[in-house]
């Protein structure tokens, strides 16, 4: 049975990858498909909102979490912002995202590729953490993270550090990694003028 499940899953990931919305939302009747809701990924939240208060600002009007999935990372977002936008594909996400009753977040089912910012008001942060290594163009999704933030913020896991670390190698942005005993993730993030 678990290897059918281990098949089930990397089939839907694959299938999310490609923008299938119905592959994302099977993912979510399990619940925490991505396993986030351990010590090692509350170490790897808590680790990028301490980073970005240090390095980026202490607090912003506005927030844009690309990914934001059931809310978990939201909640360490929330504190450093008036209001905190979470973007997530999977409707089944948004519902558990909202049932956490996280007074200054709002979460919307949206394609981060065709999600169109109706205030035409950059956000003054745009987080994709664990999710920019799932886009097709990564091109394209840099270029959509500037267009919609002041500032912006990926973190990626090492298993992506060898490709993702080569794609911004030449670009103007800032980089930290976290560690801890199970995983590195890198964090990275610039300013736009």
């Amino acid at each position: 049975m678990n290897l059918l499940r281990k098949y089930w899953l990397k089939w839907n990931i694959r299938q999310a990858a490609t923008g299938d919305v119905s592959a994302m939302n099977r993912l979510y009747l399990l619940g925490d498909p991505w396993k986030l809701n351990t010590t090692t990924e509350h170490f790897r939240f808590r680790e990028t909102a301490r980073i970005i208060r240090e390095k980026i600002a202490n607090h912003f009007d506005n927030i844009l979490e690309i990914g934001s999935g059931e809310g978990l990372q939201t909640s360490y977002l929330a504190p450093l912002a008036d209001r905190v936008v979470g973007l997530d594909p999977s409707s089944q996400a948004v519902l558990r995202a909202n049932a956490k009753k996280i007074a200054n977040a709002s979460f919307v089912v949206g394609d981060f590729n065709g999600f169109i910012n109706r205030s035409n008001e950059r956000f003054d942060l745009v987080t994709a953490c664990e999710v920019l290594y799932y886009m097709l163009d990564i091109d394209q999704a840099y270029e959509k993270l500037n267009n919609l933030g002041r500032n912006c913020v990926v973190t990626y896991y090492q298993g992506e550090f060898d490709r993702l670390d080569k794609y911004f190698a030449n670009k103007n942005v800032h980089s930290a990694t976290i560690t801890c005993r199970a995983c590195q993730w890198r964090v990275v993030f610039w300013k736009q003028c």
